[in-house]
């Protein structure tokens, strides 16, 4: 509604206060310092105005008007969802399908190899091959980005050869008790054991997309894709090469993949719908989504005969509004009845509990100021390749929607080398081949950190006493868990 006043805020020696100033001439104003909250009864109470509140009251007011915008409900001021409030249960499909840090268990001789020598082992990588993409989502997590940014095949080869032949290699020669012990496990060497080909831009936009998997194939490595789409120039046949394909549902107004503006009337090659590999689908909860659009996407996970639809919510919210998103996104699951009263999946889908740490979570488990992701996973963004010919590697590929609590810093949307930035690709050997070390504080940078269960798994592994009456006891003997490849 339009609004013929202007409003300010302030504080002076009798609190915090909102200025209401008319738009005419005379420029009479109000200053209100007190604000109605009302409850789920329809009681009403006069509180003081606080500086946390500001920005909640100034939206009411945009919303409701200057007189009814003073009146707040109780359900908009609770903004401390807990954990316990939200309707979820960790699964089995959500373990397969995600990074939780169980994965890890199955890893276990690269942090004896840590703890004893202070030397990590990247097993898990993940590349932007460009930063082109046809998408327009509003929750994009790098919109902040260059689209001349892009690598070339061999510098793709060159990266992937380090991780794979040269990390083998330096192991065998280096560490042979603790290689050993990861053959015996893994029947591989250490060196890069999954790779993911995802976003920023779109992997199957890449001009030499389809040379790039045919060479990854004849190499002994689990591959993953996360698309927004199947381009027709394309051949469908590369995609057998995958272990695993995520399709990211974009709202239907932001692809051009979609006729009609319809998800599920694009085009899904009828080898990757019929394929003995893992084909799932991925959709960001958000104010895009009405009821229709979500039982569609259930519908459809069903009829498409995926092996999972994922839920879950925009990362680029700060922990509170995420919660409450997630406690949302759960109740309508349970009205949906996709889920449980206790929050377990009764079919393909299933919601990620997905959300940031807090600052006290970081204080505690970075005790010595280094992250401990770097030890075992990289991720390589194209970000400033145009200008220097080369650019750099993150721990994660969450560092861009960090939105912490309380800073006055939202999410950044783009990968700052600066912030936190380990190695450039051409050096990523340095990674295995120098001793874990501190390239930033994430106590300082990523008290946000979407991964906090992570970081804590490899924390308690790294505390692990390596004896085999330990290792039997702690460590599982059958594998029980799709896709270890990608902890």
């Amino acid at each position: 509604m339009s609004i013929d006043y202007e409003i300010r805020t302030g504080e002076d020696a009798k609190g915090h206060y909102i200025m209401v100033r008319s738009g005419n001439k005379a420029k009479h104003f109000a200053i209100h310092r007190n604000f109605t909250r009302r409850d789920k009864e329809g009681n009403s109470y006069t509180e003081k105005i606080t500086k946390n509140l500001i920005p909640l009251i100034e939206n009411s007011i945009s919303k409701k008007g200057i007189t009814e915008g003073f009146i707040i409900y109780e359900d908009d001021l609770n903004n401390n969802v807990k954990l316990t409030d939200i309707k979820h249960k960790l699964q089995k499909k959500e373990i397969n399908f995600t990074s939780t840090g169980e994965k890890l268990d199955f890893h276990w001789p690269i942090f004896w190899k840590l703890k004893e020598t202070n030397y990590s082992s990247i097993i898990r990588a993940t590349l932007t091959l460009h930063q082109v993409c046809s998408s327009r989502c509003p929750f994009c997590s790098t919109i902040n980005r260059n689209k001349k940014d892009s690598i070339t095949l061999e510098e793709a080869k060159d990266f992937v050869k380090k991780l794979y032949i040269d990390q083998a290699n330096f192991n065998k020669k280096n560490f042979t008790k603790y290689n050993d012990a990861y053959k015996k496990i893994s029947g591989s060497d250490i060196r890069l054991k999954g790779l993911i080909l995802s976003g920023g831009g779109q992997p199957n936009l890449w001009p030499h997309f389809s040379e790039f998997v045919e060479w990854l194939s004849t190499l002994d490595i689990d591959l993953g894709l996360i698309t927004n789409g199947f381009p027709k120039n394309v051949d469908d046949k590369i995609y057998d090469k995958f272990k695993w394909i995520r399709l990211s549902i974009t709202p239907e107004d932001a692809s051009p993949f979609y006729p009609n503006q319809r998800f599920d009337l694009q085009r899904i090659p009828d080898n990757v719908l019929n394929s003995k590999s893992t084909f799932g689908l991925s959709y960001v909860y958000g104010p895009w989504t009405n009821d229709e659009l979500l039982s569609r996407l259930i519908n459809t996970a069903e009829s498409w005969k995926v092996n999972y639809l994922r839920l879950l919510t925009d990362c680029n919210l700060g922990r509170a509004e995420q919660l409450k998103s997630h406690k949302n996104l759960a109740e309508k699951l349970h009205q949906l009845n996709v889920i449980s009263e206790t929050g377990k999946n009764k079919g393909s889908t299933f919601h990620q509990l997905k959300y940031h740490g807090t600052r006290e979570e970081a204080l505690d488990i970075w005790d010595e100021g280094k992250c401990f992701l770097q030890t075992y996973n990289v991720f390589w963004d194209t970000t400033g390749h145009e200008v220097a010919g080369k650019s750099y590697c993150y721990p994660c590929d969450s560092v861009t929607v960090l939105n912490e609590d309380g800073s006055e810093t939202d999410s950044e949307r783009s990968f700052n080398s600066k912030k936190w930035g380990t190695v450039t690709n051409d050096q990523v050997n340095k990674l295995y081949e120098e001793e874990w070390k501190k390239y930033f504080d994430p106590r300082e940078n990523c008290a946000a950190c979407l991964f906090m269960k992570n970081n804590k798994k490899v924390k308690e592994l790294i505390a692990t006493n390596y004896n085999q009456v330990e290792i039997n006891k702690n460590f599982p003997q059958n594998v029980d868990i799709d896709h270890i490849n990608f902890p």
